[in-house]
């Protein structure tokens, strides 16, 4: 095999790092463009927050002033080497243990420290204490007590009778059902916390959960050998304990906030878009270092190259924090246009909304559109909204009128609530509804709009 070396000619697009720093500003939320700020003017010393001031009324001498402040900042050099080089008149303490400025920060509290807080402030015996440590952390998800006696009890060191005892410490504990070794011991435990003394509620628990997840009300009246009703309202009141003891502590994720990019105003019969400019504040090159490149400042040639190499990448910076200010401005007032109607009373239908539509509408790739929203917040008079929540596609009714997939789902869920239960609507009556009201919808349309708000189909809807 013959090696050799030929030219070819290949066309090959790249993203300067101008441009890639741009498309990653316009796609972040305003949380982390703060925290790029505050890196960007810890890394770059020309880079500065623009800062208005009203200026004296009086001006003085500028040299005389300027001189001043020399004086006045070579008196605190002065002042600080002094007060630096000296001893402190209280010694520290050698045995005092650091401030762990961590402690300050707010965290998430586990299920596991919910439950040991608790355990802290029983009054029980060290090997108990040490058994019901050992069960806590050997619950699953759900709360439910997963494992054996003796191997808690080899873990703890204890004898089983104390895991029997440190057990039943862990069920008394919040929520109620926590520490159960089934899903009857658990709805047994919330029965007793309740005090819901019912002979038919704990029969049902016992022997026909089966039977109450499949809504089989006759089946178990018969094996009961009591009334249908009856059956029924025990069965409400069992669907309000909670068969996942864990599942009523929720922690969520760690605390976040959300920083709105625009706001909207209504003023008199005007409304105005304006950019959040106290969450990202404007910027700009410190003037100082600016005039240090003009003849005559006497700066050496390496200082001059390391000025103009911050100044260009500080004014870059500037320029796609401006960029992306105006895109979202501009993508939230075309929001505010189309959706007017929502915006008369915040419960007006929504229009549908397209982000190829908006990319046309600005002249830019739908690409931009699409960071532009993701991640961006509206504060309006009726809340907070993500930009995303009014773009959608639609329907144009028999009537002429566009009407957006979030107003269809809404009319869907108001159908559905309004369902006779024993007779559930199938989804091919749902779509059928929908185009009587001048609303063409397929039915499987209307299957995937029920599934994506978490809606079982009509069969298991049906109360039997």
């Amino acid at each position: 095999m013959e090696l050799g070396q030929r030219p070819e000619l290949r066309q090959k697009v790249t993203l300067s790092p101008q441009v890639y720093q741009g498309l990653s500003i316009l796609a972040m939320p305003v949380a982390e463009l703060q925290t790029l700020v505050e890196a960007e003017l810890l890394e770059n010393p020309l880079l500065e927050v623009e800062e208005f001031e009203e200026e004296p009324a009086e001006a003085e001498d500028d040299r005389s002033e300027s001189a001043e402040d020399e004086r006045a900042w070579d008196e605190w050099l002065d002042q600080y080497e002094e007060l630096d080089s000296a001893e402190p008149i209280v010694p520290r303490d050698p045995n005092a243990e650091d401030v762990d400025t961590n402690e300050f920060v707010g965290g998430v509290q586990t299920f596991d420290e919910y439950l040991l807080q608790q355990l802290g402030m029983l009054d029980v015996d060290d090997e108990t204490a040490r058994a019901a440590r050992a069960v806590i952390g050997s619950l699953d998800h759900d709360g439910f007590f997963c494992v054996g006696l003796s191997e808690i009890a080899t873990i703890a060191a204890v004898p089983v009778e104390v895991v029997e005892r440190a057990l039943a410490v862990v069920q008394q504990l919040d929520p109620p059902g926590v520490g159960a070794r089934s899903l009857v011991e658990a709805l047994a435990i919330q029965m007793d916390y309740l005090g819901l003394e019912e002979p038919l509620l704990d029969r049902i628990v016992r022997d026909h959960l089966d039977d109450v997840a499949g809504s089989h009300f006759r089946k178990m009246a018969r094996a009961l050998k009591v009334d249908e009703d009856e059956v029924r309202r025990v069965v409400e009141v069992l669907r309000t304990l909670n068969p996942r003891p864990a599942g009523a502590f929720s922690p969520g994720t760690s605390p976040g906030y959300i920083v709105p990019d625009v706001t909207v105003r209504r003023f008199d019969d005007d409304w105005v878009v304006t950019a959040n400019t106290e969450a990202v504040p404007p910027l700009r090159v410190n003037a100082r270092y600016r005039g240090m490149l003009r003849e005559g400042s006497g700066a050496d040639q390496e200082t001059v190259r390391y000025l103009k190499d911050k100044i260009r990448s500080a004014e870059t910076f500037i320029r796609n924090i401006d960029r992306r200010k105006d895109t979202v401005s501009r993508i939230a007032s075309i929001v505010l246009e189309v959706q007017a109607e929502f915006f008369e009373d915040g419960k007006g239908p929504l229009r549908p909304l397209r982000l190829e539509d908006v990319a046309v509408e600005i002249g830019v790739h739908l690409s931009t559109v699409s960071r532009g929203v993701t991640g961006k917040y509206m504060a309006t008079p009726y809340g907070m909204f993500e930009l995303k929540h009014f773009f959608s596609g639609g329907y144009r009714t028999s009537t002429g009128m566009d009407v957006a997939s979030t107003t269809v789902k809404s009319r869907l869920r108001e159908m559905l609530t309004a369902e006779d239960p024993v007779k559930p609507v199938s989804d091919q009556r749902l779509a059928e509804m929908l185009s009587d009201e001048g609303i063409p919808v397929a039915r499987r349309t209307v299957a995937k709009y029920r599934e994506e708000m978490a809606i079982e189909p009509s069969w298991a809807r049906k109360r039997r």
